[in-house]
């Protein structure tokens, strides 16, 4: 008797974790309360790989904070200790600009150093800086870069070279972002995530007409666009935000208060700087967000955290803004335009705030931000190296800060310092 042979089930590895080291910038702490976006959107990856059961070393601050394994880049007191007083003027830097260079050399040293004991998978730069780009050659495709600004100086400094050929990999934050970066290399998209869930929604309709504009207070964000609009049309509208520009705060938006309040409107009311979770309250019981950026933002996470509350956005078309806000989700006019913008709040009533929540959980979420970096991640490993069963050397005791450069121990003489070259 012939016995017939079953087919077998394919049973796919289980991906082992990664070991992912990951480069803040180093101005700021990668802590609440956040100095930008940036800052939110590097806590948030590296919180989540480690809520995935990934090893992160973040290089960042030292007063970062984060579920990551800390490794602090250069203090300001241990490059004072390393150079010369007035070694950057022998290399014709700025003093900050020295800083900022040697603390990325500094650290992707320690990074090289932790490769070539097999500690590392991949690298993910989110610095902003060339350093970090020109020297994470040696890494070839395991070294990402992401792009969360426009063509900034120091990024247009590695672009150059790196478009005549490199094998590392870059992601934007949008689709209008990759199209600027494009003139230099290619990049994927991976549009960036928010906490969805940790924000509270509003789904009813507002009885209450009100509107919220939020941010940093500046020129580019165009805080008195809102405020112009809003006293032509007479709606009232809640304004919270840092005076990131104080000259543009006395000049543009405290006269507009200071009309307001003579006419006796009582229109604008600045509330000044909130926590997320006040803004959480503000949003929630607007009618809509108004997004009044007059320059290019390459995503707009305000957008995100306005749909991820129920509500609504009134926006000008600048940037990545239509790629997030949809016609369900709210209306979204030409720059500057004052007569559509009015319009839109006639309308914007008959959004869903519903649909709002539901395109947040479905394109916005953090979960698939770290999604997409993963699966980029895991495509620079062959299909053995991502199985579980790879045999894995296992990391070395990380240390909580880099080692120490030694201090200069005489005054060279300016032939003997070093020349201001890449990498």
């Amino acid at each position: 008797m012939t016995l017939l042979s079953l087919p077998t089930a394919s049973v796919t590895p289980q991906k082992r974790p990664l070991r992912i080291a990951i480069i803040a910038h180093s101005l700021y702490p990668i802590a609440e309360p956040y100095a930008g976006g940036l800052e939110m959107i590097t806590h948030l990856l590296c919180d989540k790989l480690v809520a995935a059961g990934h090893e992160v070393l973040l290089y960042a601050h030292a007063d970062s904070q984060t579920e990551a394994t800390l490794v602090p880049l250069l203090s300001r007191q241990e490059f004072e200790a390393m150079v010369y007083p007035n070694e950057h003027e022998s290399v014709a830097m700025g003093r900050e600009e020295m800083y900022q260079y040697l603390t990325y050399q500094h650290a992707l040293r320690d990074i090289i150093e932790r490769d070539e004991r097999g500690e590392i998978d991949v690298v993910h730069n989110h610095s902003l800086h060339h350093i970090p780009m020109m020297m994470g050659q040696v890494f070839g495709k395991r070294f990402f870069t992401t792009f969360h600004t426009p063509i900034f100086p120091q990024l247009r400094l590695a672009l150059l070279t790196l478009q005549l050929g490199t094998d590392t990999q870059f992601t934007s934050i949008s689709t209008y972002q990759q199209k600027l970066f494009a003139e230099f290399v290619p990049s994927k998209v991976v549009y960036n995530g928010i906490d969805v869930d940790s924000f509270d929604a509003q789904l009813t309709p507002i009885d209450d007409e009100v509107y919220l504009w939020y941010g940093r207070i500046c020129p580019e964000k165009g805080t008195h666009l809102a405020m112009q609009y809003c006293l032509a049309a007479g709606k009232r509208l809640i304004i919270a935000g840092p005076k990131s520009n104080a000259q543009y705060f006395e000049q543009s938006v405290a006269p507009l208060l200071l009309q307001d309040k003579q006419q006796g409107s009582d229109l604008l009311d600045y509330v000044g700087h909130k926590t997320k979770a006040e803004i959480n309250r503000y949003l929630s019981q607007a009618t809509a967000m108004l997004f009044t950026s007059t320059w290019d933002e390459p995503y707009g996470l305000i957008l995100a955290e306005s749909l991820a509350c129920g509500t609504p956005v009134i926006g000008f078309d600048v940037g990545a803004c239509a790629e997030i806000v949809t016609s369900e989700t709210g209306i979204v006019v030409a720059k500057e335009d004052k007569a559509a913008f009015i319009k839109a709040f006639d309308s914007i009533k008959n959004i869903s705030r519903a649909a709002c929540r539901a395109r947040a959980k479905l394109f916005c979420a953090d979960t698939t931000m770290v999604d997409g970096y993963l699966d980029l991640y895991y495509q620079t490993l062959t299909p053995e190296q991502q199985s579980l069963s790879t045999a894995q050397k296992p990391s070395a005791a990380m240390t909580k800060r880099l080692p120490s450069m030694p201090p200069p121990q005489a005054t060279p003489s300016l032939d003997t310092l070093p020349q201001h070259a890449e990498g």
